[in-house]
């Protein structure tokens, strides 16, 4: 599913911008989290394409995990780039959210966040860091 840069924008409200959230945190040379947001029907394509196409019509607990390893393996990537560059992160389990005005605590603010735009679908990867 071919993703683009959509924008990016400071935010400095820890409320969550869509319906499922994983966060992320991240250890190391760089510590902070990351929360992953999209829509729920874009989480139900996701999880139905991580499935060979497989329909997914309700959120339930196998899109739920299919999600939070697409998020393992986005947040192992960015590991990978930092450890070529010489910089030691490693990444937290997922913990994935799902509902209305989830309220997200962050340890720094603002947060960077990143629109990446699917189709008809975006989603915002909010991100709070501090080096060390």
């Amino acid at each position: 599913m071919p993703l683009e840069l959509a924008g990016t924008t400071v935010k400095n409200s820890p409320v969550a911008s869509k319906d499922v959230v994983v966060m992320v945190g991240i250890t190391g040379d760089i510590r902070g989290s990351v929360a992953i947001n999209l829509d729920e029907e874009f989480a139900k394509q996701i999880a139905s394409n991580m499935m060979g196409g497989m329909p997914v019509t309700a959120f339930d607990e196998i899109p739920k995990s299919a999600v939070s390893e697409l998020s393992n393996m986005i947040m192992g990537s960015v590991c990978t780039a930092f450890a070529s560059q010489g910089v030691s992160v490693d990444i937290t389990p997922p913990s994935l959210l799902t509902g209305q005005n989830i309220q997200l605590t962050f340890s720094k603010l603002p947060l960077l966040s990143i629109k990446l735009k699917y189709q008809e679908f975006d989603v915002d990867f909010d991100i709070s860091v501090a080096q060390e």
